[in-house]
Formats: C-alpha cells, sequence, structure tokens
C-alpha cells in the first residue's frame, strides 16, 4: 500500500478518537449541570417546607396575641362594672364580655388546629432534610467522578495529539490539506474502503479501471463522486466493512 495511504487512514482513526474524546470532554460541564436537577428539587422541598413552618410559625404566633388582646379587652370591660348605674348597662357589658369569650373560644380552637398542623409539618421536616443531604452527597460524587473523567480525557488528548502531527507532518502538504478539507465536510469519513466495486462513502459504483488502480495501492486515488479517499483490504472483501 502506498505509504501516504496508509498514512491517511492512520490519520482518521486518531482524528476520530480526538474527535470522540472532544465531545465526551465538552459533554461533562453539561452533564454535571443536569445532575444538578435532583439536587435542585430536594431542596425546593426542602425550602417550600421551611417556609411553610416559618408561615405557621407566625399564624400561630398571631393568634396568641390575639387571644391577649381579646383577655386584656375582657379585664378592661369588667373594670367598667363598678361605675355602672343601671341594669341595663349591667347587662351590656356581661354581653359584651360574653362576646369577647367566644370569639377567644374561636381564636383557641384556630389555634390548637394551627399546632397540629404544625406538629405533623415539623415531623416531615427531618426527612426532607435526609433526602436533600443524601441527594447533596450523591450529586458531589457524580460531579468528583464526571471531573475525573474530564481530567481522564484531557491527558489521553495530550498522548494522542502528538500522533497525530507526528502523522500529518509525514503527508504530502497538498493531500493533508485535502484530507483536512473533507474531514470537516464529510463528518470525519475520509478514507473509505472499496467493497465489490462501490465506494463504501457513497455507495456509488466505481469504474473498473479506478478499482484496479484501488487494489493496486500504488497511489491515491479519490472516489469521482464524493471525493473521498479510497483503499482496499483483501481480507475485508467477503464482508462489508463498517
Amino acid at each position: 500500500m502506498n505509504p501516504q495511504l496508509k498514512s491517511l487512514i492512520q490519520l482518521q482513526k486518531i482524528d476520530n478518537e480526538i474527535v470522540e474524546l472532544e465531545r465526551g470532554k465538552a459533554a461533562i460541564p453539561q452533564q454535571i449541570e443536569s445532575g444538578k436537577a435532583g439536587i435542585k428539587e430536594k431542596q425546593a422541598q426542602l425550602k417550600k417546607a421551611q417556609d411553610t413552618l416559618t408561615e405557621l410559625q407566625k399564624k400561630r404566633k398571631d393568634l396568641e396575641n390575639d387571644v391577649i388582646i381579646e383577655n386584656d379587652h375582657i379585664a378592661k370591660t369588667k373594670t367598667k362594672l363598678g361605675l355602672v348605674k343601671t341594669n341595663k348597662e349591667y347587662s351590656a357589658i356581661l354581653s359584651e364580655v360574653d362576646t369577647v369569650k367566644e370569639k377567644i373560644l374561636i381564636l383557641e380552637d384556630q389555634e390548637l388546629e394551627l399546632m397540629e398542623v404544625l406538629e405533623r409539618k415539623e415531623k416531615e421536616l427531618p426527612s426532607l432534610k435526609s433526602n436533600c443531604k443524601e441527594q447533596e452527597e450523591i450529586f458531589n460524587t457524580y460531579k468528583l467522578k464526571k471531573e475525573a473523567e474530564a481530567e481522564r480525557t484531557e491527558k489521553e488528548l495530550e498522548i494522542i495529539r502528538p500522533r497525530r502531527s507526528q502523522i500529518g507532518s509525514s503527508l504530502d502538504a497538498k493531500l493533508l490539506g485535502q484530507y483536512n478539507k473533507l474531514f470537516k465536510a464529510r463528518d470525519g469519513l475520509v478514507v473509505v474502503l472499496v467493497h465489490e466495486n462501490i465506494c463504501q462513502g457513497c455507495h456509488q459504483k466505481l469504474l473498473p479501471q479506478q478499482v484496479i488502480d484501488v487494489k493496486m495501492g500504488e497511489t491515491v486515488n479519490s472516489c469521482e463522486q464524493c471525493l473521498r479517499i479510497l483503499y482496499w483490504e483483501e481480507t475485508n472483501e467477503s464482508a462489508v466493512p463498517k
């Protein structure tokens, strides 16, 4: 096989490895960001529960203050009893006291109901905190794993890139330029096998003479249809190559 053609096959293999490694590395930040979804959900649940508790505690405090105010109201109203001069005034004051007492009972019932809800919500909080912490630990482990993967990938690239440069420097400049242009245009598939007289890049039938030239492997041949560089492997003649 033509040495230049052999180098092109090796170059394509390395370039595709580089593309895969770079693509994998580039995807890692988004993967880490996506991994935050679970933890954000648990944090949102915890915050909502904490906000609800704060609101319930405030309502309870407001009810307690309302009861204190109404009890003060009763105490002040009762002081008027010693000043009344008629039965009508006396009855009016007692009626006012009874009305306030009923109001206090309603407030106390509301407070009891609120305390039951508050107690239930407080019992739910430890579980939510535990779930949140567990999700944080899972995410942190995942993040460390992905960061290690990114570091490992970069080290692989540091090894493979010089190999790519070495092979590239061994190629004819014009041929390398042709290859680089096609690599971008043909999604990394530049050097392709010929199988049953068909280019495995565009799947078009080749002229008999070109097939003979490719089989001989003395020169670099390109498909007239897709311009990909062609080569032949005797061992792959009986099977359609990948």
